[in-house]
């Protein structure tokens, strides 16, 4: 006999869902500083894990393709983003990229994302874009083959910029709180590191030509291994 209450709240959780992504999505568009700064980590970080060039990697919410681009220039062949936003969608597949239309937090099975299928996760400012990153995590754990890493990047909190009232980030999360979740979620945590910046940004945004002042960034560099699934069947 099917649950009518329970019915609802599956219902609702749909509902809550759709109305984030629908409600607070934008285009990432091109930012020269976010494409400089993904190279860096792609070979700071990336290019010694010596991923096979036919590994399955997968770019959670890749914007408009730095993580892809990267990748293609050294000749992996299997590449696969993933992102809401239609500009970006179009913005990687004008590129040639491989794009898959999906909420991050949950990749469908139906579309051949079976458990332990995937190589290699990149998630370079994706999942402080998640209302509940502990079931995104548990997603990621599903996906990974063991052993396989992920690399997230995230914004810390308080930095000038005031990351919190973003539109749509929904989990700007201190350093403590990011390891606990990663080691919960069946991960080893193989780096953390802390990147400390500064930008030049225009005093009145209406007017990006106008007076700079200097503002002070920090984020969060993870590299993770899976070390073992959950049992949540």
């Amino acid at each position: 006999m099917i649950d009518i209450n329970n019915t609802l709240d599956l219902v609702k959780l749909k509902f809550y869902n759709e109305w984030l992504y629908t409600a607070h999505i934008y285009d990432e568009g091109e930012a020269p500083f976010h494409k400089q700064l993904t190279k860096q980590m792609v070979e700071t970080y990336i290019d010694p894990m010596e991923l096979a060039k036919d590994a399955l990697i997968m770019d959670m919410g890749c914007g408009v393709g730095y993580f892809l681009d990267e990748m293609k220039e050294r000749g992996y062949t299997n590449t696969v983003g993933v992102s809401l936003s239609p500009a970006d969608v179009k913005a990687c597949r004008d590129k040639g990229h491989t794009v898959k239309e999906y909420d991050m937090s949950f990749i469908p099975q139906i579309d051949g994302y079976y458990d332990e299928t995937v190589d290699f996760l990149f998630c370079r400012h994706s999942l402080e874009h998640s209302p509940y990153p502990i079931l995104t995590l548990v997603e990621y754990n599903r996906l990974l083959k063991l052993k396989s890493k992920i690399y997230i990047e995230v914004p810390a909190p308080d930095c000038d910029r005031k990351h919190e009232y973003n539109v749509n980030h929904y989990s700007i999360l201190g350093e403590t709180q990011w390891a606990a979740l990663i080691q919960r979620t069946g991960f080893a945590i193989e780096n953390f590191n802390t990147l400390d910046f500064t930008l030049e940004m225009p005093i009145d945004p209406a007017n990006p030509d106008g007076e700079k002042k200097t503002i002070s960034e920090k984020y969060f560099v993870i590299v993770a291994s899976k070390q073992k699934p959950l049992d949540i069947k």
